[in-house]
């Protein structure tokens, strides 16, 4: 029994490519050669050989009916171009003056497109004379055609319009490669750029400023890093390239009663700014996932304010000095400037098409032209302040928040 259906088997085997091939006769070149291969596979007497050429034939089957792409037609037109709709920040970036057409991407090696010279960033704005207004009205124009069919193509490349006399091509062109080169796949966009609000939590040294809030008897500052809030944004200035600006800020404010000198109040504000001009490179990972390596350069400062009063204070009367109208009240700003280098690298996910969270890292360093703090009065006059240390500004920086735009 064993010997009877090895043979049938066998005979199975050898007949089937011969009726495959009778049954496609109009099959593709690609679909044949799978045929051709099935029936020059040598067949085994053992029967567990036979039965894994069987499990071949099933899956080239499979593969055979399967078809170039589903539900399309044989002789459909094929560009051989990745399309997208065009926004109006990549028409800024290319000058196009109007408000419609369809955007070049990506272009596959050896299809029509490329044969035609076709290339990214080319504006797709008519075919055969119809406008292409957008990507749907693309493929509807397009369907009117089929494979070998000629039309005038209307295209914008570098601030002219160009017409080109196109010939459509068949899906199978798109396996077509030239050797030793992988087909170009539709290239990410890096995004056009947005703004935000921007918390970020800013280490740095602030053993010298806690020195000086408790020697007048305030409570130190965070030691651990301070939360300043922020603004900040940037735009696409091409090739991945994002120019910005970004500003930060923390601030707090108290008073406590002079125990040493009754009836007056010593008042004390401390602010940290930090800003500057940014400059990053995008690099998309995915459609929504976007990182960038960046850096900042501006400034940074330190500033104290203490004021020392009863809050009596008198208009001057005929012959009366400097200190009888300030009569024991003081008030001195300190602060300590930098300029500033802060090298960071940012992850962006994409939530909505205008909305995103964005994280980030980085390192502040400043530098300070000039040795200790200053103390400043009114506008212009500034006094270098004797015996003031040399606080440094340097530490890690971190952001996470939301991000308007992309």
């Amino acid at each position: 029994m064993k010997k009877i259906t090895v043979t049938i088997a066998a005979l199975l085997v050898c007949v089937m490519p011969l009726l495959l091939i009778a049954k496609n006769e109009g099959a593709t070149t690609q679909e044949r050669q799978k045929i051709i291969i099935t029936k020059n596979m040598t067949v085994s007497s053992d029967l567990k050989d036979l039965q894994e050429l069987d499990k071949e034939l099933q899956t080239i089957n499979v593969e055979i009916n399967k078809g170039e792409k589903e539900n399309e037609a044989a002789d459909a037109p094929f560009f051989g171009i990745y399309p997208a709709d065009l926004d109006f920040p990549k028409a800024q970036e290319l000058n196009y003056p109007n408000s419609y057409g369809v955007l070049i991407t990506g272009v596959v090696p050896e299809s029509p497109a490329y044969q035609y010279r076709l290339v990214e960033d080319d504006v797709i704005m008519e075919i055969g004379g119809k406008k292409a207004l957008n990507l749907k009205e693309f493929d509807k124009l397009k369907s009117a055609y089929r494979a070998g069919d000629a039309v005038t193509l209307t295209i914008f490349r570098a601030g002219e319009e160009k017409r080109i006399d196109f010939v459509f091509g068949t899906r199978e062109q798109k396996e077509v490669t030239i050797p030793g080169e992988t087909p170009k796949h539709k290239k990410l966009s890096p995004g056009y750029g947005g703004g935000t609000w921007i918390p970020m939590w800013v280490q740095t040294d602030m053993e010298d400023v806690n020195a000086l809030v408790q020697s007048i008897g305030f409570e130190k500052l965070p030691e651990d890093g301070l939360l300043t809030q922020g603004l900040g944004g940037k735009g696409n200035v091409g090739k991945g390239w994002f120019l910005g600006g970004q500003i930060g800020w923390y601030n707090t404010a108290k008073k406590t009663d002079d125990t040493a000198t009754p009836n007056y109040t010593n008042y004390m504000n401390y602010d940290m700014t930090v800003g500057g001009v940014t400059l990053d490179k995008r690099i998309p990972i995915t459609k929504n996932i976007i990182t960038s390596l960046g850096v900042m350069l501006g400034g940074a400062s330190h500033s104290v304010e203490l004021m020392h009063t009863n809050g009596d204070y008198n208009w001057p009367a005929a012959g009366s000095t400097t200190t009888d109208i300030m009569d024991g009240n003081t008030y001195a700003k300190m602060s300590r400037g930098y300029l500033l280098v802060q090298p960071r690298a940012e992850v962006m996910v994409r939530i909505l098409s205008w909305l995103g969270i964005r994280g980030e890292v980085g390192y502040m360093y400043g530098y300070a032209p000039r040795n200790g703090w200053t103390v400043q009065h009114m506008e212009t006059e500034t006094f270098e302040l004797s015996g003031a240390p040399d606080t440094p500004y340097k530490g890690m920086s971190v952001t996470v928040g939301p991000w308007f735009g992309f």
